[in-house]
């Protein structure tokens, strides 16, 4: 028999925790008011779930046999949430949970597999909604949701009291500390564009082999184009491609909205428009490029072919604001951290 949900839950696991805090969190907003977990669930999960959560109340509507003077309606709905504090699932225990949701009682059924996905493969849960969709013909709706997105969705509702913000806030507090938010959005990118610098800053776009290793890039918001010691310029990673052939395609992460057929073809075009005709091929697809100077104060270039900066600290919404929060500004050569003092000058 499962366990309540407790402010002073007994669990030992990293994840058991994680899972009570976050039921906790959204059993707080639905205390004080059930349309709070409504308008959590219609962001995060889309489609018609307006009045999926609480009792509705209606009157004079015409039924097949009758017009009953008044209604007090609530529909039945169940949610099975599979926690991890990574992306690691395992679609053994996803495709157990759909058998176990469909034996529930009738109603609308979701499953949400709730975790990190800062680096997910764009293709990773393919099968679960292949499954979804044949075997249980569409009864069960699946979705994968981040933390950031769970906790953004519940700080955007309106009208929270003091109380409710505190909690978010240090539910926000905890996960941070856990490392379970998205940290891609901190992170610039900085590459060596000594070689073919002329097609990076004329098609805002920038390719490497996909063969992992050196060129194996995590997840950014923002690309740094290096050259004679500097970060030079900077512009935000709308997407990431990889050309497997000259058919063969995959987005493996988007930052910016927009139809992976779309970026595709982008990835391709600028690709074959420089000579490309090796595969497979990495391409950056860039917002535009806004000039700064990032310096290498220290001897000697820059070490390798890439380098990650956590630039969180500027607080920088966009590249021109981040390209001038840069200038003139010299990198920490013992972490990737820009540290809080230095942001601040």
């Amino acid at each position: 028999m499962g366990e309540n949900i407790s402010l002073f839950s007994g669990y030992n696991s990293a994840e058991n925790r994680t899972t009570n805090y976050c039921l906790l969190v959204l059993k707080t907003l639905y205390e004080d008011n059930p349309k709070y977990l409504g308008e959590v669930l219609v962001e995060l999960l889309g489609g018609d779930l307006d009045d999926l959560v609480g009792v509705n109340f209606r009157q004079q509507e015409r039924k097949k046999s009758s017009v009953p003077d008044g209604l007090i309606t609530q529909k039945a709905f169940t949610i099975y949430i599979e926690a991890k504090n990574c992306a690691w699932f395992y679609d053994s225990q996803l495709e157990a949970h759909l058998e176990a949701l469909d034996a529930e009682c009738p109603g609308v059924k979701i499953l949400i597999a709730l975790g990190n996905f800062d680096n997910l493969a764009v293709d990773r849960f393919d099968r679960i909604e292949k499954v979804c969709a044949e075997k249980y013909r569409d009864r069960i709706a699946f979705a994968h949701i981040s933390f950031e997105e769970l906790l953004s969705a519940c700080e955007h509702l309106a009208g929270l009291s003091k109380n409710l913000t505190d909690m978010l806030f240090d539910y926000r507090q905890y996960l941070t500390g856990q490392g379970l938010l998205s940290s891609w959005e901190r992170i610039l990118d900085v590459v060596n564009c000594a070689v073919g610098a002329q097609e990076v800053i004329e098609d805002n776009f920038y390719r490497c082999p996909a063969t992992g290793g050196a060129y194996n890039h995590s997840r950014a918001k923002f690309f740094g184009m290096y050259r004679n010691k500097k970060v030079e310029r900077v512009a935000v990673i709308e997407a990431l491609v990889d050309l497997d052939g000259p058919e063969a395609a995959k987005v493996k992460w988007k930052n910016v909205k927009g139809h992976d057929s779309d970026f595709i073809c982008s990835a391709r075009e600028k690709h074959q428009k420089w000579g490309g005709d090796e595969y497979p091929k990495r391409v950056f697809l860039l917002g535009p490029f806004e000039e700064t100077a990032f310096n290498k104060g220290t001897k000697g270039g820059m070490f390798g072919s890439k380098r990650y900066f956590d630039v969180g600290a500027l607080g920088a919404s966009d590249a021109k604001d981040l390209a001038a929060k840069l200038r003139d500004r010299n990198w920490p050569e013992d972490t990737w951290i820009l540290s809080k003092k230095e942001a601040d000058g």
